[in-house]
Protein backbone atom coordinates (compact mmCIF):
# COMPACT_ATOMS: atom_id res chain seq x y z
CA UNK A 1 0.00 0.00 0.00
CA UNK A 2 1.42 3.29 -1.14
CA UNK A 3 -0.59 5.44 1.36
CA UNK A 4 -0.44 5.86 4.82
CA UNK A 5 -3.90 6.37 6.87
CA UNK A 6 -4.53 8.30 9.92
CA UNK A 7 -7.96 8.92 12.02
CA UNK A 8 -8.28 11.08 14.39
CA UNK A 9 -11.85 10.96 16.74
CA UNK A 10 -13.03 14.73 16.93
CA UNK A 11 -15.45 16.99 18.52
CA UNK A 12 -19.13 15.74 20.37
CA UNK A 13 -19.89 13.86 17.48
CA UNK A 14 -16.88 12.07 17.82
CA UNK A 15 -16.04 12.10 13.87
CA UNK A 16 -13.10 10.79 12.16
CA UNK A 17 -11.04 13.27 10.94
CA UNK A 18 -8.87 11.51 8.19
CA UNK A 19 -5.83 12.40 6.93
CA UNK A 20 -4.38 10.56 3.69
CA UNK A 21 -0.41 10.38 3.19
CA UNK A 22 0.96 9.61 -0.11
CA UNK A 23 4.14 7.50 1.39
CA UNK A 24 7.03 8.95 -1.23
CA UNK A 25 5.98 12.26 -1.48
CA UNK A 26 4.19 12.85 1.76
CA UNK A 27 2.03 14.90 -0.21
CA UNK A 28 -1.56 14.27 2.37
CA UNK A 29 -5.26 15.35 1.91
CA UNK A 30 -6.86 16.20 5.41
CA UNK A 31 -10.58 15.27 4.96
CA UNK A 32 -12.96 16.16 7.02
CA UNK A 33 -11.88 19.73 9.51
CA UNK A 34 -14.45 18.89 12.04
CA UNK A 35 -12.84 19.95 15.37
CA UNK A 36 -9.51 20.51 16.94
CA UNK A 37 -7.49 21.44 14.31
CA UNK A 38 -4.08 21.96 16.31
CA UNK A 39 -4.42 18.66 17.51
CA UNK A 40 -4.36 16.89 13.86
CA UNK A 41 -1.83 19.04 12.58
CA UNK A 42 0.11 18.57 15.57
CA UNK A 43 -0.28 14.65 14.43
CA UNK A 44 0.62 14.97 11.09
CA UNK A 45 3.91 17.24 11.55
CA UNK A 46 4.96 13.78 13.58
CA UNK A 47 4.23 12.30 10.27
CA UNK A 48 6.58 14.45 8.60
CA UNK A 49 3.21 14.92 6.31
CA UNK A 50 2.57 17.68 3.81
CA UNK A 51 -0.88 18.58 3.73
CA UNK A 52 -2.08 19.66 0.47
CA UNK A 53 -5.75 19.63 0.21
CA UNK A 54 -8.43 20.07 2.27
CA UNK A 55 -11.69 18.46 1.54
CA UNK A 56 -15.00 17.29 2.79
CA UNK A 57 -17.12 14.27 2.30
CA UNK A 58 -19.75 16.42 2.78
CA UNK A 59 -20.89 19.84 4.40
CA UNK A 60 -22.98 18.63 7.66
CA UNK A 61 -21.79 20.49 10.97
CA UNK A 62 -19.37 17.61 12.35
CA UNK A 63 -17.28 17.43 9.39
CA UNK A 64 -16.95 20.90 8.69
CA UNK A 65 -17.40 23.29 11.89
CA UNK A 66 -13.96 24.17 12.36
CA UNK A 67 -13.29 24.41 8.48
CA UNK A 68 -12.46 28.14 9.15
CA UNK A 69 -9.44 27.65 11.17
CA UNK A 70 -8.11 24.93 8.76
CA UNK A 71 -8.34 27.22 5.71
CA UNK A 72 -6.45 29.71 7.83
CA UNK A 73 -3.95 27.34 8.84
CA UNK A 74 -2.97 25.81 5.95
CA UNK A 75 -4.00 28.20 3.30
CA UNK A 76 -5.55 25.82 1.43
CA UNK A 77 -9.46 26.20 0.41
CA UNK A 78 -12.00 23.77 1.33
CA UNK A 79 -13.00 21.83 -1.46
CA UNK A 80 -16.98 20.01 -1.53
CA UNK A 81 -19.08 18.30 -3.85
CA UNK A 82 -21.30 21.67 -5.15
CA UNK A 83 -24.38 20.16 -3.61
CA UNK A 84 -23.25 20.87 -0.46
CA UNK A 85 -22.77 24.96 -1.17
CA UNK A 86 -26.37 25.65 0.52
CA UNK A 87 -25.11 24.08 3.86
CA UNK A 88 -22.40 26.05 4.31
CA UNK A 89 -24.22 29.43 4.88
CA UNK A 90 -26.14 27.50 7.66
CA UNK A 91 -23.41 26.43 9.48
CA UNK A 92 -23.62 28.38 12.52
CA UNK A 93 -27.19 28.13 13.57
CA UNK A 94 -26.99 24.44 13.14
CA UNK A 95 -23.35 23.74 14.75
CA UNK A 96 -24.75 25.61 18.23
CA UNK A 97 -27.49 22.95 18.66
CA UNK A 98 -24.87 20.09 18.29
CA UNK A 99 -22.24 21.67 20.57
CA UNK A 100 -19.94 23.06 18.01
CA UNK A 101 -18.89 26.86 17.21
CA UNK A 102 -18.60 27.94 13.77
CA UNK A 103 -19.25 30.56 11.73
CA UNK A 104 -20.69 30.78 7.45
CA UNK A 105 -17.93 29.11 5.45
CA UNK A 106 -16.39 29.72 1.81
CA UNK A 107 -16.19 26.79 -0.23
CA UNK A 108 -13.01 26.67 -2.42
CA UNK A 109 -13.23 24.81 -5.31
CA UNK A 110 -15.82 22.10 -6.75
CA UNK A 111 -15.80 17.94 -6.82
CA UNK A 112 -17.78 15.73 -8.66
CA UNK A 113 -18.24 12.38 -9.09
CA UNK A 114 -15.48 10.80 -12.02
CA UNK A 115 -13.30 13.33 -11.16
CA UNK A 116 -9.03 12.39 -9.87
CA UNK A 117 -7.46 13.75 -7.07
CA UNK A 118 -3.57 13.33 -7.15
CA UNK A 119 -1.29 13.34 -3.91
CA UNK A 120 2.22 12.40 -5.23
CA UNK A 121 1.85 8.79 -7.54
CA UNK A 122 -1.00 8.30 -5.64
CA UNK A 123 -4.70 8.58 -7.37
CA UNK A 124 -8.21 8.71 -5.71
CA UNK A 125 -11.07 8.79 -8.00
CA UNK A 126 -14.61 9.97 -6.86
CA UNK A 127 -17.65 8.42 -6.18
CA UNK A 128 -20.88 10.62 -5.59
CA UNK A 129 -23.14 8.61 -3.26
CA UNK A 130 -25.75 10.85 -2.06
CA UNK A 131 -28.66 9.55 0.99
CA UNK A 132 -26.98 10.47 4.51
CA UNK A 133 -26.35 13.91 2.39
CA UNK A 134 -26.75 15.07 -0.84
CA UNK A 135 -23.28 15.90 -1.12
CA UNK A 136 -21.88 12.90 0.03
CA UNK A 137 -18.69 11.96 -1.60
CA UNK A 138 -16.45 9.13 -1.43
CA UNK A 139 -12.61 8.53 -2.37
CA UNK A 140 -11.25 5.39 -3.64
CA UNK A 141 -7.47 4.37 -3.88
CA UNK A 142 -5.56 0.70 -3.96
CA UNK A 143 -8.64 -0.89 -2.24
CA UNK A 144 -9.09 1.70 0.24
CA UNK A 145 -12.37 3.80 0.49
CA UNK A 146 -12.87 6.85 2.49
CA UNK A 147 -16.45 6.40 3.30
CA UNK A 148 -17.51 9.52 4.76
CA UNK A 149 -20.60 8.89 7.12
CA UNK A 150 -22.47 6.43 3.97
CA UNK A 151 -21.53 2.90 5.44
CA UNK A 152 -20.46 1.99 8.99
CA UNK A 153 -19.07 -0.87 10.29
CA UNK A 154 -22.75 -2.96 10.93
CA UNK A 155 -24.38 0.12 10.51
CA UNK A 156 -25.49 2.98 8.16
CA UNK A 157 -25.28 7.02 7.69
CA UNK A 158 -28.81 8.47 8.84
CA UNK A 159 -31.36 9.33 6.15
CA UNK A 160 -33.73 11.34 9.03
CA UNK A 161 -31.37 14.60 8.35
CA UNK A 162 -32.49 17.36 5.65
CA UNK A 163 -31.91 16.16 2.31
CA UNK A 164 -31.28 12.45 3.17
CA UNK A 165 -33.30 9.87 1.18
CA UNK A 166 -33.24 6.17 2.35
CA UNK A 167 -33.66 4.70 -1.12
CA UNK A 168 -30.86 7.45 -2.35
CA UNK A 169 -28.50 5.69 0.37
CA UNK A 170 -29.27 1.58 -0.50
CA UNK A 171 -28.46 2.59 -4.58
CA UNK A 172 -25.49 4.51 -3.49
CA UNK A 173 -24.17 1.44 -1.63
CA UNK A 174 -25.22 -1.29 -3.57
CA UNK A 175 -24.72 0.43 -7.08
CA UNK A 176 -21.40 2.08 -5.87
CA UNK A 177 -19.58 0.39 -2.87
CA UNK A 178 -20.66 -2.72 -3.27
CA UNK A 179 -19.23 -2.91 -6.70
CA UNK A 180 -15.72 -2.28 -5.13
CA UNK A 181 -13.38 -5.10 -4.27
CA UNK A 182 -14.73 -7.55 -1.66
CA UNK A 183 -10.98 -6.46 0.06
CA UNK A 184 -11.38 -3.17 0.07
CA UNK A 185 -11.09 -1.30 3.47
CA UNK A 186 -13.41 1.56 4.31
CA UNK A 187 -12.74 4.20 6.57
CA UNK A 188 -15.77 5.92 8.10
CA UNK A 189 -16.79 9.06 9.54
CA UNK A 190 -17.62 7.63 12.98
CA UNK A 191 -15.98 4.24 14.48
CA UNK A 192 -14.02 1.58 13.26
CA UNK A 193 -12.87 1.08 9.90
CA UNK A 194 -14.32 -2.53 7.81
CA UNK A 195 -14.62 -4.20 4.96
CA UNK A 196 -16.74 -3.86 1.54
CA UNK A 197 -17.14 -7.96 2.05
CA UNK A 198 -17.80 -7.54 5.77
CA UNK A 199 -20.44 -5.05 5.40
CA UNK A 200 -22.27 -7.17 2.96
CA UNK A 201 -21.98 -10.49 4.64
CA UNK A 202 -22.56 -9.04 8.49
CA UNK A 203 -24.48 -5.52 8.03
CA UNK A 204 -28.04 -5.63 9.27
CA UNK A 205 -29.66 -2.74 7.75
CA UNK A 206 -28.10 -4.67 3.82
CA UNK A 207 -28.54 -8.22 4.22
CA UNK A 208 -32.38 -7.92 5.35
CA UNK A 209 -32.54 -8.69 8.96
CA UNK A 210 -33.09 -4.92 9.80
CA UNK A 211 -34.74 -1.87 7.29
CA UNK A 212 -34.22 1.42 8.22
CA UNK A 213 -37.41 2.98 9.16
Amino acid sequence: MSVKIIQIPVGPLVMNATLVMDKESKETIFFDPGDEIERILEIAESENMNITRLIATHCHVDHIASANFAIEKLNLPLEICPLGKEMLGNVGPIAAAFGYVASEIKEGGYLNEGDIINIGKTELSILHCPGHSPDSLCFYTEGILIGGDVIFRGSLGRTDLPGGNTKQLMDSIIKKIYLLPNNTTIYTGHGPKTTVKREKDENPYLNGTLRLA
